[in-house]
């Protein structure tokens, strides 16, 4: 009986031992399958992140307001204040002149004869007028004369009444004050003669030396002559422009911007410029003007016209060119940046990870500044000759 009982404890216990090998390796499995898994997932999440690599650089970080636009030069326009032909011209398209500049002259035989034909008519008019001026000025001394005559003779029939009638003495006081009436009239037209403004003569005379004077065209303003219209021996009219001139160099980008947009447009504001003909250059200038009231749209939406003036624009603008300007709202030029995904915040900390002289990765802590939403201008922690490695999601 007892070594029945022991068989059956050694088979009891090799069946323990086996249950036990069992669940061991399950669990070996199952860790091992944990592991494959963890594994396959980090390497998914790798698969779906790419690293980049770009050095730390020193540029602008601008915020813009952007806008199509223009090209326009300033412009003005010149014509002659009378009509004729051609005689001289003195300039050249493309030619610089200087304000005050004789630019061309017409043919002026003809503004001549009529300036000297109202001159004589003025000379001879001013002494017809000086002899009757005399004769006025004589007439009304013999008035006076006379009225001083007639006071006395009054004055002294007053003096003795008994020696004259009351009629006599009536009537000569009637003479008087008639007498009197004739001076004062007379010395009012008198000083009304000769205080006269211009005569008809005169202003004959003043017309004709402006149209004398209008067949010879100054330039009014400084700059380069754009076009000439006509040529020597060609006829001009009062009314036709015959030479436009680029105001002092000026050039002018025009565009138009949106009500909602004009109030972050202010006079003399920051511009970048960049016309479509010249890509790979970017002009500056600054608004000079916007215009108070809305330009006409198509589309339904209030446009206002703004205009920029733009500084050295050289030669390479033309009139009229596509452009691209951009106001400037904020900007920070010529600062060390990295772009933004390169910057972590952790607890308030920004560091970026640099590759350090082994090709290692290494946290460097920064102190971040202004930033687009693209780049980051970074104001301590970098030198600028670092390379920057940073993930960017797929």
């Amino acid at each position: 009986m007892r070594i029945i009982k022991d068989w059956k404890a050694k088979i009891k216990g090799l069946k323990n031992k086996k249950i036990l090998c069992i669940a061991v390796a399950i669990a070996v499995i199952g860790a091992g399958g944990t592991g494959i898994w963890i594994k396959k997932q980090n390497a998914e999440k790798s698969a779906q992140t790419v690293y980049e690599q770009t050095n730390v650089r020193r540029d602008d970080i601008i915020v813009a307001l952007d806008s199509d636009g223009t090209i326009s030069f300033s412009k003005v326009n010149l014509r002659f204040g009378v009509k004729g032909t051609i005689s001289e011209i003195l300039t050249a398209e493309g030619e610089q002149v200087e304000k005050g500049e004789v630019i061309a002259r017409l043919d002026d035989r003809d503004y001549q004869d009529q300036y000297q034909l109202a001159l004589a008519k003025l000379q001879d008019g001013q002494e017809q007028e000086l002899t009757g001026l005399l004769d006025d000025e004589l007439k009304l001394k013999t008035t006076e004369a006379d009225l001083e005559s007639t006071r006395d003779q009054y004055l002294e029939m007053e003096a003795i009444p008994d020696a004259y009638s009351a009629n006599e003495l009536k009537l000569k006081k009637l003479e008087l004050a008639n007498k009197e009436i004739e001076y004062k009239n007379l010395q009012e037209k008198y000083q009304l003669k000769k205080a006269q403004g211009i005569s008809q003569d005169e202003l004959q005379l003043k017309m004709a030396s402006e149209d004398l004077e209008d067949t010879i065209l100054y330039a009014p303003v400084s700059g380069y002559v754009l076009s000439l219209a006509n040529k020597v021996g060609e006829s001009v009219t009062d009314e036709q422009d015959f030479a436009v001139i680029h105001e002092n160099n000026s050039i002018n980008a025009i565009t138009n911007v949106i009500e909602y947009d004009i109030g972050q447009i202010k006079a003399g504001q920051k511009v970048y410029v960049t016309v479509e003909a010249i890509p790979d250059k970017k002009f500056t200038g600054e608004v000079s003007k916007i215009n108070a009231l809305p330009a006409d749209s198509s589309n339904g939406l209030v446009n206002y016209s703004v205009e920029i003036n733009i500084k050295d624009p050289g030669t390479e603008i033309k009139d009229g060119m596509t452009c691209s300007v951009s106001f400037v709202i904020k900007e920070v030029a010529n600062c060390l940046i990295v772009p933004y995904n390169a910057v972590k915040n952790v607890n308030g900390i920004q560091t970026v990870t640099v590759l350090d002289q082994k090709g290692q990765n290494e946290e460097i802590q920064i102190k971040a500044g202004f930033t687009d939403g693209t780049n980051v201008e970074v104001k301590e922690g970098l030198r600028g000759n670092e390379t920057v490695v940073y993930s960017k999601s797929r």
